[in-house]
């Protein structure tokens, strides 16, 4: 409807030049044919002038102002969507970094302007969004496969001893899984960006889950000498469970990998009538503004360096989860000052009908 209404506008501008330049016209063939009455131009023209030679004359004269008027008025009235059909055929040829002048005095012009602007950043983003994506895709798929390609090309040597054999066999596996969970993280992370609502919904233990998701990494943070303080209320929940543990796993996963050998991780869970509150807060390395700003960003990576393992998925999909349950997470950091994301979802009371529900969840280990 605004784009209808913009149509009009211009056209009611178009309207409004030829108005103009018809009053222009006749202003100066009027002014034309007063001074020639006053300097009797007339007497000085070699043939007699009839009525029929005046319109004839009065005709080229209309023509030749008109021509000239209309081209300046025109000109003037359509410059700016003589700029956007160009600025269009050069984001056409991929060029995303054109940006228009939109004169606030323009009206329904300047939206036109200003949307065009507003669309061609939004491309622009895009567009890197997607370089990162082949980028990150390549590096992350590249490294685990030459992994697997050289252990298994070593695997060929007989000269290998068990132990060898078995470390080479090992290192595989790991690879392999570790590309397994890269691959379900972009299907899943794909197949919620195309899903409205949470499905499979029911209730449990909240503390309980996260407890779980402790011990299966436990492995992982006692390598690193890591402290984990769970301060956990038992909180009975409603929600789809394996979509939930996505996002206690990677935000558990996330300050693992960030929290450098020694250090310290807490994860605090409490329930009001409103919302479930998680945070999980670490002594990590912490972010700076700039990445605190993408770090929720598919496929991006503060450590550009790729020292720290990790494909830039885990936190985007923390957010789609987060957001199709309408909560939030949110995120306070700093340099070398370690990190906190704070996850809020609707609280869902058990009503009193399912007391028997209740009783058997609080039995649950």
């Amino acid at each position: 409807m605004k784009m209808k209404n913009s149509f009009y506008s211009i056209w009611a501008k178009v309207v409004v030049c030829c108005f103009w330049m018809m009053i222009f016209s006749f202003l100066i063939v009027g002014l034309t044919i007063h001074l020639m009455n006053q300097l009797n131009v007339w007497n000085l023209l070699p043939l007699p002038l009839t009525g029929l030679h005046f319109i004839f004359v009065l005709a080229i004269i209309t023509t030749i102002l008109g021509v000239f008027i209309s081209m300046f008025i025109f000109k003037h009235a359509l410059n700016p969507i003589t700029q956007l059909s160009r600025s269009m055929q050069q984001v056409a040829e991929g060029n995303y970094n054109v940006k228009l002048d939109a004169d606030p005095h323009k009206g329904e012009i300047h939206d036109l302007l200003t949307n065009f602007n507003h669309m061609v950043q939004e491309l622009n983003s895009t567009e890197t969004l997607h370089s990162d994506f082949i980028s990150s895709v390549s590096h992350e798929f590249k490294t685990p496969l030459a992994t697997i390609s050289g252990y298994a090309t070593l695997l060929q040597d007989d000269t290998l001893s068990a132990e060898e054999r078995n470390e080479y066999i090992n290192i595989i596996i790991r690879t392999t899984r570790e590309l397994s969970h890269m691959t379900g993280n972009i299907l899943s992370l794909s197949r919620l960006e195309n899903q409205t609502i949470i499905t499979d919904q029911e209730s449990f233990h909240v503390d309980e889950q996260i407890r779980q998701c402790i011990l299966l990494r436990e492995t992982i943070w006692s390598e690193k000498n890591l402290v984990i303080d769970p301060d956990l209320d038992s909180i009975i929940w409603k929600g789809n469970r394996e979509l939930t543990s996505h996002i206690w796993n990677n935000l558990l996963d996330n300050a693992i990998k960030f929290t450098p050998a020694g250090g310290e991780i807490t994860i605090r869970a409490f329930m009001d009538k409103d919302w479930l509150t998680v945070s999980f807060t670490d002594t990590g390395i912490g972010m700076t503004p700039e990445v605190k700003q993408r770090v929720f960003d598919k496929f991006y990576q503060g450590d550009t360096s790729h020292k720290k393992k990790g494909n830039g998925l885990g936190l985007a999909l923390v957010r789609q989860i987060v957001t199709l349950y309408g909560g939030s997470v949110e995120v306070e950091s700093a340099p070398d000052m370690g990190s906190t994301f704070t996850v809020r979802l609707p609280a869902h009371t058990i009503s009193s009908e399912s007391s028997s529900e209740q009783s058997a969840l609080h039995s649950l280990p």
